[in-house]
């Protein structure tokens, strides 16, 4: 600015030297039009520097426009009294000068009105910034108490998961159990916890896994388990709906393979709550149970055992490992019906797991009951003649171990004779 003003003021007196008499000769003319020019790019410059001010602050529009205003006249009278010293033809340039200077007056007048607008809108900025602060301060806090009121805890989020959703968790802390495997164990034993107890001791869980950081622990096993005993019909049944099922199972006679296994997944519903109800009553003695639900438990239990091992000779491995079990269950809460039924039962298992090739299995229960009775004859007989359909050489060579302690006074003799032949 300062250069600016120096170079007009040398050109100025330059003017003032050469055209001196004209300049007097037509000082009104001159007057008149350079006040019209000069005022008018004066006006124009500023329409143009007001236009931002307004637009950023109307309130502030008046005094800008005042202050710019009055400098920008006395720049015009500065120019009329320095253009009555010019010539004519030097009109254009002189306006040309004369509009600058009120362009640049007019700049420095309006820069300190912006910067008193600025420090203002400055600080509305910062009381917005300040309540959107408030804003997000007290959602952040609503938002906390919300959260801390549906905190729940361990148990009622357990109470909330679906019987699904226990046996992926329970997938997730490696336990190989379905919905069916756990019915079978309250089948056995109706007890929730100490099933939940068998189960967290067979898997190792104790301690292994956290809540807080896993989303399960130990815990989930009680839960799944409970879940599972409320959606399965394994509750003891009322006496008198049993007893036509039980009087149903010991008049039927066998037919085909199909009847059979659809006859035998009957009675073993039946005799699950048979055993239920003796496990619920606490009752030992087959007589007992009798009076309690008014059937004869023993022919019933019989009659079981002969259709379970018909059928199960053609079905899958695992469902003899778990007729095993369930009948050792039903024997050891009947006290009586096991010391009547034991050498039995351990052979009807012992032949069918060696019909299924588990011979290593089916050998190991031959020769425990072998030393645990004195009297062999019959064991030798069974022995032997479930290996005929299977391996003729290991039957003749079972009938010829029999014959240490087996001789013609013992009933089972000729038979053990017979496949020794044969």
């Amino acid at each position: 600015m300062p250069i600016k003003t120096t170079k007009k003021v040398t050109n100025k007196k330059v003017v003032k030297e050469e055209t001196k008499p004209a300049v007097e000769a037509k000082k009104e003319e001159v007057k008149t039009a350079e006040v019209k020019k000069a005022t008018k790019p004066a006006v124009e410059v500023k329409k143009e520097e007001v236009k931002p001010a307004e637009t950023k602050k109307a309130p502030a529009k008046k005094a800008t426009t005042k202050k710019a205003a009055k400098p920008a006249v006395e720049a015009k009278k500065e120019e009329v009294k320095s253009a009555e010293t010019k010539k004519a033809p030097a009109k254009k340039a002189t306006t040309k000068k004369a509009a600058k200077p009120a362009v640049e007056v007019k700049k420095e007048e309006v820069k300190p009105a912006e910067a008193k607008k600025a420090p203002a809108k400055k600080a509305t900025t910062k009381k917005a910034t300040a309540k959107k602060t408030t804003k997000k301060a007290t959602t952040k806090k609503t938002t906390t108490k919300k959260v801390t009121t549906k905190k729940m805890t361990k148990e009622e989020q357990y109470a909330k998961l679906s019987l699904d959703t226990c046996l992926d968790l329970a997938k997730a802390m490696s336990m190989n159990v379905t919905r069916d495997s756990i019915i079978q164990q309250l089948i056995l034993n109706p007890d929730v916890k100490s099933v939940s107890k068998d189960l967290v001791n067979k898997y190792q869980l104790t301690g292994k896994f956290n809540f807080e950081e896993d989303g399960y622990d130990e815990g989930l096993v009680e839960v799944l388990v409970s879940k599972v005993y409320e959606t399965a019909d394994i509750k003891p049944q009322k006496a008198e709906d049993l007893q036509a099922d039980v009087d149903h199972a010991l008049n039927y006679k066998f037919t085909d393979v199909v009847a059979d296994g659809e006859e035998y997944k009957a009675q073993f519903d039946t005799m699950r709550k048979v055993l239920m109800i003796a496990q619920h009553k606490d009752i030992h003695d087959s007589k007992n149970l009798d009076e309690e639900i008014g059937i004869d438990v023993e022919k019933f239990v019989e009659e079981f055992m002969n259709l379970a091992y018909s059928v199960l000779k053609t079905w899958k491995y695992e469902d003899v490992d778990y007729y095993e079990h369930f009948i050792y269950a039903v024997l050891s809460q009947l006290e009586d019906l096991h010391d009547t039924y034991r050498n039995r039962i351990m052979m009807d298992v012992a032949d069918l797991y060696i019909l299924h090739g588990d011979y290593g299995l089916g050998d190991a229960d031959y020769g425990y009951i072998l030393r645990e009775n004195q009297i062999k004859d019959y064991i030798y007989y069974r022995y032997a003649s479930i290996y005929e359909g299977v391996d003729k050489d290991k039957a003749k060579q079972i009938a010829n171990q029999a014959l240490q302690f087996v001789d013609d006074r013992f009933t089972y003799y000729p038979n053990i004779i017979a496949v020794l032949e044969g």
